[in-house]
């Protein structure tokens, strides 16, 4: 996928790459931009995970590749409580289907490629 990342002023294609070491961003124009949103109104986010291929080694655990493998999940490193607070307060209104949260980061995704999810569904890790 080519995409423009100057439309993400905020975010370089190397916090998307996947870490497998195969260099692949291919993330989804329309999840970037809730991305973006979310960066403008929470401020500095720094990205954990983006895009994954299926060598990389959480999708390998996997039966079938999740929303990371078709660019439409991150997982993002909060620096405090207040963050965290001002990104859950948005992203279901802001169409993340899928949000999980951890003591250090907040992962985000809008599609699954084989699970429905009409409704905004959250987990802890």
């Amino acid at each position: 996928m080519n995409l423009n990342w100057s439309n993400y002023p905020n975010f370089e294609r190397i916090e998307f790459e996947c870490n497998c070491g195969c260099g692949r961003a291919d993330m989804d124009p329309a999840f970037m931009q809730r991305i973006q949103k979310m960066r403008n109104y929470v401020g500095p986010m720094k990205i954990t995970s983006g895009f994954r291929c299926e060598n990389h080694s959480e999708e390998k655990k996997k039966i079938r590749g999740g929303a990371h493998s078709i660019g439409h999940a991150a997982d993002i490193q909060y620096s405090s409580a207040r963050q965290l607070a001002a990104m859950l307060g948005v992203a279901e209104n802001w169409g993340f289907k899928g949000i999980g949260v951890s003591g250090s980061f907040l992962h985000l995704d809008d599609d699954h490629p084989y699970l429905d999810r009409s409704n905004c569904i959250a987990w802890g890790y």
